[in-house]
């Protein structure tokens, strides 16, 4: 009850201090992660170390091939960026609204919050790292979320799988926009989401299934960036569109490191 009576004022400021003391704890926790599987491979048998060796052999040897190739893709990144020049001259005159343009930044999980009502992550980087609030988080299967709070030091993402999450998509090959939002995550562990004005004559091939991709229209991803994917549609309630539940990657939950994408003009 005291809780209750304290200023919002201050509550915001303690759960701020709160992060920022945590931060570091959670941090270490992950590193005290990859400690322990190093020492994991130190016990590792002589038949795993010789199998270890030539991997390490391939990666060398493919190393020594990038360094060969150096030159000739110093000459492609020179011919890159004219190409890039003549191409905003073009946007510029033809009065064409530039495309999404982003830098990337590596960021690892330190924590992880999958109830059922909150679907977060936190990662060990913030203001620090130039990161803002809205950013777009992906990672090698899709869309992981945006962040939703910023520490100095560290972020909190909100998940896609997020009921409070919501952007504009596509389904593939169809430039149509759709709505997506997330459901959360079942009992089983699965996670969901939902689709909505999706066209009438939008069809699902027979035992066949059609993947949602992110829009340039929602402003916070590239065009094209999987999202999920839809095996049934059904009407809407006013029955003008349709609406149907996608499913999202299952490595959502194991996640160890992700990619925010930091837009040029931010």
């Amino acid at each position: 009850m005291g809780w209750l009576l304290i200023p919002l004022g201050w509550k915001i400021a303690f759960q701020s201090a709160f992060d920022e003391f945590h931060a570091p704890i959670w941090e270490a926790s992950s590193r005290l992660r990859d400690l322990s599987h190093y020492w994991g491979h130190i016990s590792d048998s002589k038949n795993t170390l010789i199998s270890k060796g030539r991997d390490h052999a391939r990666i060398l040897a493919d190393a020594k091939i990038q360094i060969e190739r150096k030159e000739e893709l110093k000459k492609e990144m020179i011919e890159l960026r004219k190409l890039k020049s003549e191409i905003v001259k073009l946007e510029k005159s033809l009065n064409v609204s530039p495309a999404f343009q982003c830098s990337p930044e590596i960021a690892r999980v330190t924590r992880r919050t999958l109830s059922g009502w909150t679907q977060s992550i936190e990662i060990n980087k913030g203001r620090n790292s130039n990161l803002r609030k809205g950013m777009g988080v992906i990672f090698g299967d899709g869309i992981v979320g945006k962040i939703d709070k910023i520490n100095s030091r560290s972020s909190k993402i909100q998940l896609v799988t997020h009921q409070g999450f919501r952007v504009v998509a596509h389904l593939k090959g169809d430039d149509r926009p759709v709505t997506f939002r997330g459901t959360g995550i079942s009992l089983g562990g699965k996670s969901f989401g939902l689709i909505s004005d999706v066209p009438q004559d939008v069809l699902i091939p027979k035992d066949g299934a059609l993947e949602i991709v992110s829009s340039l229209l929602g402003g916070r991803f590239p065009k094209g960036i999987k999202i999920g994917t839809v095996y049934k549609l059904e009407p809407s309630i006013d029955g003008l569109f349709q609406t149907g539940q996608v499913t999202l990657s299952s490595k959502l939950n194991e996640i160890e490191e992700v990619t925010i994408l930091k837009k040029e003009h931010d």
